[in-house]
C-alpha cells in the first residue's frame, strides 16, 4: 500500500490529488491519504458516499485525517 502525505494542501489541491489518487486504483489496491484540512476531508467523504467501488476508512487523530481506499 503505499501512502500519499497531503498535510498542507488546501482545497480545492487536496481535494484533486486523492481523487486521482482513487481513480488510479485498480481492483484489490489500496492506498493511504494524510491530509490536515478538514475542509477537503469532508469533500471526500462527500464524494465517495455513494461510489460502491470504492472501500473507504477514516482515522482522525487531532489535526491528521488518515484516509485509506481500497478499490473493490
Amino acid at each position: 500500500m503505499q501512502t500519499y502525505d497531503l498535510r498542507g494542501k488546501v482545497c480545492p489541491e487536496g481535494y484533486v490529488l486523492t481523487m486521482r489518487i482513487v481513480d488510479k486504483l485498480r481492483p484489490g489496491e489500496s492506498a493511504e491519504v494524510l491530509m490536515d484540512s478538514f475542509e477537503c476531508a469532508a469533500m471526500v467523504v462527500y464524494a465517495l458516499k455513494e461510489d460502491r467501488r470504492v472501500v473507504a476508512k477514516v482515522d482522525r487523530s487531532g489535526s491528521l485525517v488518515r484516509f485509506t481506499f481500497t478499490r473493490v
